[in-house]
């Protein structure tokens, strides 16, 4: 018989865990020429009271431009729109994914006290039926 109060977190664990991830990738590349920022944007499962992370979609917004030196090629991927001598930055935002950070690992562990809260409530019955 399955366990009805564990699923919300535990939906909760996997979609705030991509979203960790993906905040993670996205510092892990701020200094990276041409890299698009992910967003995970979160949604209710249908017909439970479950948590689905929808993404990481990629940003479609240009990164500020940087010079790269005279006389290099252009680098890989470059859009042929930027000017010679530029290479498009990453579109990471350091501000955004340090509060993403927070709130998905606050989320995450307020989860984790929700299962062990269940845990908890489940052992006072099995020791009530014993």
């Amino acid at each position: 018989m399955p366990v009805r109060a564990l699923y919300p977190p535990l939906s909760a664990f996997s979609a705030y865990g991509l979203g960790l991830q993906n905040s993670a990738h996205n510092l892990a590349n701020v200094l990276t020429n041409n890299f698009k920022a992910g967003r995970v944007t979160y949604g209710e499962l249908p017909g439970t009271s479950g948590v689905r992370a929808n993404g990481p979609q990629k940003l479609d917004v240009r990164g500020p431009l940087t010079p790269y030196g005279p006389g290099l090629p252009p680098p890989a991927g470059a859009d042929p729109a930027i000017p010679e001598g530029y290479a498009e930055g990453s579109t990471t935002e350091v501000g955004t994914e340090m509060l993403n950070l927070i709130v998905n690992s606050r989320t995450y562990q307020a989860n984790a006290r929700t299962v062990r809260t269940a845990d908890e409530m489940l052992g006072t019955v099995i020791n009530l039926k014993i």
